[in-house]
């Protein structure tokens, strides 16, 4: 979900309010066009107008105007409006970068999912493309830069890929395949936990318009028009189940749907007024059915209830546990590593950067081999490093640009600082450098080590700092799951498959309280491991006789079974 806020100097470039607020639900629809293609959609909420004086001060700097607009989020919008990111529009310029910016990777983060973009074209397809850029930059994604090969459907019209060095002038249009690869590196390692909550109908900003894939209130159902409607048990025309459909056959524990009037499953028909019998009716998965499969050892899977036709909430497990054999602790979902890290920035192939030279983007371009792995320098060179406190080492920025040096204690948790090869090594004579990493003007973040990285013995990295990890809140819950479960983010034991939350000391499905069962249980009650473990042992031997029996009569008696699994050779 999505919560922009033009502020007073678009306003005043739109003195009407309703068009002001009409302008901005366009751009979003055109941000969620662009997204829906990778699987992305982008749900509005709320469309906030600080049409009586900003909220912050804008000014002409982008780095200050987007730490600004962030705390206020953190501070005044998310208490009263959750959300996952909230993006600003303004009519003000800005002299550090073209047209606006982000912070890199940061989806789901309460503290810094944002970004601001200019208001700088009449153009609502232009100003969604730079607002699907910084979107792009929250979400993981980098720029196409020459090095990358990179390559989008809208190059053969001579359009730039939307994640293409920004320049104000002519939008890209799609998302190329470097973007595609960064969102999925980025879904792996946990980043988008959020992404799966679907906001409840009455929620969404705007009119609901049946057709646009999104269910909003007065729907059954939305499964586009008709023409790219592919859901057999909801009627395009109306956004209505269609009869004998309980649920849509989009929803992940739904199964089973078909529409027949001669038997056989046939596209949703566009007469209006038809009638069609659903047979069989759209059931629901049993529960314990696997809905979302966890993403990444942080990460925590999901499972339907056989009561409602959606899949539970995203769960994960709490902060701090342990992740990646012990080296990591796990943060919002993910378990971040120097090494992931450096992957991410870098790539684990051939790549180009530029070495030497006094200013970042000077100096001479190098080609690093396919065999060149990417990993962190070693502690003491990340140290010398991150003290410099410029652009090439430091733990931050102040709102006017100037970089803070680490100190010695917090050097782990400033500017991610790499190099090819697994081996680390310094320099003779104690100097050390890292590899160039991508520092564009338009992202904060970049290229800083994320939070709750694993900083020293039981310190994990926050806002730049090496910290005790009892700052992520308490670490005692998983006493409470009796050695049969883990603590989710939610502070409730998710257990072992045959231990019943919310403790997980009787026997039970397995799972949480928020996730759904994990099987499904028999005779009221899940059977302990070794007992179900012979009840498989009396099934083979079950087996093993009937199959002694002869020929004729298996196949007699899996006729009178209805049984579908018996084969004859």
């Amino acid at each position: 979900p999505l919560d922009p806020c033009p502020c007073p100097s678009q306003f005043q470039n739109y003195p009407n309010l309703q068009r002001v607020h009409t302008r901005t639900l366009e751009i979003a629809n055109q941000v969620d066009a662009f997204f829906r293609p990778l699987g992305v959609r982008v749900a509005l909420l709320a469309v906030e107008i600080w049409s009586e004086g900003d909220r912050i001060a804008v000014g002409s700097s982008a780095r200050a105007a987007l730490e600004r607009f962030l705390r206020w989020r953190r501070e005044e919008l998310l208490p009263r409006l959750p959300h996952d990111n909230a993006q600003l529009l303004t009519g003000a310029r800005f002299d550090d970068v073209a047209v606006g910016m982000s912070t890199q990777g940061s989806m789901c983060s309460p503290m810094r999912s944002g970004g601001v973009s200019m208001d700088h074209s009449v153009s609502v397809l232009v100003v969604a493309s730079t607002v699907a850029h910084q979107l792009g930059h929250n979400l993981g994604m980098r720029h196409d830069s020459p090095g990358r090969f990179c390559d989008c459907s809208d190059l053969r019209h001579d359009r730039g890929c939307i994640m293409a060095l920004p320049t104000g002038l002519t939008p890209g249009l799609s998302f190329s395949n470097c973007s595609r690869q960064d969102l999925e590196r980025s879904l792996k390692r946990g980043l988008g936990w959020c992404l799966s909550n679907v906001p409840e109908p009455q929620l969404l900003a705007g009119s609901p318009t049946c057709g646009n894939f999104f269910l909003e209130s007065g729907e059954s159902c939305d499964c586009g028009l008709s023409v790219e409607c592919t859901d057999l048990c909801c009627n395009s025309t109306s956004c209505e189940l269609m009869p004998g459909a309980v649920c849509a056959s989009g929803d992940a524990c739904c199964q089973d749907c078909q529409v027949r009037g001669d038997g056989r499953p046939r596209p949703l028909p566009v007469v209006r007024g038809s009638l069609f019998d659903c047979a069989p009716p759209l059931q629901l998965r049993r529960a314990g059915h696997l809905c979302r499969e966890p993403l990444g050892e942080c990460d925590l899977p999901e499972f339907c209830d056989g009561v409602s036709p959606h899949c539970p909430p995203d769960t994960f497990l709490q902060d701090g546990q342990p992740c990646a054999s012990g080296r990591a602790r796990c943060y919002s979902g993910a378990c971040a590593t120097y090494e992931g890290q450096c992957q991410q920035l870098l790539g684990t192939g051939m790549a180009w950067a530029r070495a030497g030279g006094r200013e970042p983007g000077e100096g001479a371009e190098v080609c690093f081999p396919p065999a060149a792995g990417a990993g962190p320098v070693s502690s003491s060179c990340m140290a010398t490093l991150n003290a410099r406190g410029d652009e090439r080492g430091h733990c931050g920025q102040l709102p006017n640009g100037s970089y803070i040096a680490c100190g010695q204690q917090d050097a782990g948790c400033g500017m991610l600082q790499c190099q090819r090869g697994s081996t680390r090594r310094d320099r003779p004579g104690g100097s050390c450098q890292g590899t160039p990493l991508p520092g564009d003007k338009d992202v904060s973040d970049a290229a800083m080590v994320l939070p709750g990285t694993a900083c020293g013995p039981g310190k994990v990295c926050l806002q730049h700092r090496c910290q005790d990890i009892s700052v992520l809140g308490d670490q005692q819950c998983q006493s409470k799951c009796h050695g049969h479960g883990v603590c989710n983010n939610h502070g409730h034991c998710h257990c072992e498959p045959g231990w019943a939350p919310p403790t997980c000391e009787s026997p039970g499905a397995g799972g949480s309280q928020d996730s759904g069962p994990a099987g499904l249980e028999r005779g009221g009650s899940a059977l302990p491991t070794a007992l179900l473990v012979s009840a498989l042992l009396g099934l083979a031997l079950a087996l093993g006789l009937c199959c002694a029996r002869r020929a004729g009569l298996h196949k007699h008696l899996c006729q009178l079974g209805k049984g579908t699994s018996c084969q004859y050779r």
